[in-house]
């Protein structure tokens, strides 16, 4: 286990993406952290995770926080070539657009109509033809009515983005506690003391908990944080001969192109904190691969695995302060979105923690919007 800083200014307890960005951008800030991570233990989300910059692909025209989404997408265009500069790590951030595919005329219509609101508030989507498709995507189905198109979306590598930024929070004086599981929030006099851990109590000035699907679990909370675990199912396989690189969804799931591979997922299951993958949701899988893209049917399957996401009943993350601990804070619950918010989340948490001005409403994701 690495050596505990002596009582930082601020512990973050999970060094997943999210517990990495917060670090990172709170040691900019000259702030002293310490993150305490269990490490990846089975289900943690980041190495799970697709790492797509998406947030068209399920936006709503009353999500309050789409355009915290498309901010949190650009925010990478300035993020990545620091962190490489920082620390030799590539993000392999890519930014050549989503492809939603219609197979069926209901799907048609409802991308053209979230087409229609996207364009209308000012953001660059649009609708492309079959032959504009297949001019983007040469291997998709051959039942295919059109796509949306969303070409400013991308995605990145989740673990280099992680490995990065925690080692960007190093460089800058943050200590990383490794292989310590965190059991208890200690709170006395109405203020958070520290995190108690299988080796003592690890005393910090504030704590951020940012444990994603194990967040509700820590004992000593000041109140229930309804984050439950939601397990995601996923497929690699070589990517198909030719075809270009792309990040494509369709008929329920995604196909993207990822060093060489084609990664498919994903199913979203309540199965509690079961970890393993099931041939039922595997075939589930499968079949969302194959309508995209037919000519990975057969094709050797290089392995599967299977994520929890931590999901909040109004599937939008809890970020902020405790309205009742003053010195507790929140980064948990991002959902299918972590990958997405990760570095606007640590931006956040670092604004508020030092008192700088925050641009958006932070409402939607208050702690206490749950009682």
């Amino acid at each position: 286990m690495s050596k505990q800083v002596s009582h930082p200014d601020i512990l973050i307890v999970g060094g997943g993406v999210i517990g990495a960005a917060c670090a990172r951008a709170l040691a900019r800030r000259d702030v002293s952290v310490s993150v305490v991570e269990a490490g990846d233990r089975p289900g943690s989300a980041t190495p799970a995770a697709a790492g797509m910059l998406a947030p068209f692909a399920e936006a709503q025209a009353e999500d309050p926080l789409l355009a915290l989404c498309v901010g949190a997408r650009d925010l990478y265009g300035d993020l990545a070539p620091e962190l490489q500069e920082e620390t030799g790590i590539d993000i392999q951030l890519r930014s050549d657009g989503i492809v939603q595919l219609a197979f069926t005329e209901e799907e048609a219509s409802r991308l053209k109509s979230a087409i229609a609101w996207q364009r209308q508030i000012g953001f660059a989507t649009e609708w492309l033809s079959p032959d504009e498709v297949r001019e983007r995507v040469p291997g998709v189905g051959p039942d295919i009515l059109g796509a949306a198109l969303a070409p400013e979306d991308g995605g990145l590598v989740p673990n280099a983005l992680r490995e990065a930024c925690l080692r960007s929070a190093e460089l800058r004086g943050a200590q990383v506690v490794k292989g310590a599981l965190v059991e208890e929030i200690v709170v006395e006099g109405g203020r958070v003391r520290g995190v108690r851990t299988a080796d003592g109590l690890h005393q910090a000035g504030a704590v951020v908990l940012a444990a994603g699907c194990w967040s509700g679990g820590i004992a000593g909370l000041p109140r229930a944080l309804p984050v439950e675990p939601f397990r995601g199912q996923m497929v690699a396989l070589a990517w198909p001969r030719g075809e270009p690189p792309a990040i494509v969804y369709g008929g329920g799931g995604y196909v993207l192109e990822r060093d060489g591979e084609a990664i498919a997922g994903s199913t979203m299951e309540q199965a509690g904190f079961a970890t393993g993958t099931t041939e039922e949701g595997l075939r589930l899988v499968h079949r969302y691969m194959r309508r995209i893209f037919p000519s990975l049917a057969g094709k050797p399957v290089r392995r599967t695995w299977a994520g929890l996401r931590p999901v909040t009943p109004d599937r939008h993350p809890i970020v902020g302060p405790d309205p009742d601990v003053p010195n507790l804070w929140y980064a948990t619950g991002h959902g299918r979105n972590g990958i997405l918010l990760a570095g606007i989340t640590g931006e956040i948490l670092a604004q508020l923690y030092v008192g700088e001005q925050i641009e958006h409403d932070l409402t939607p994701m208050a702690v206490d919007r749950f009682n």
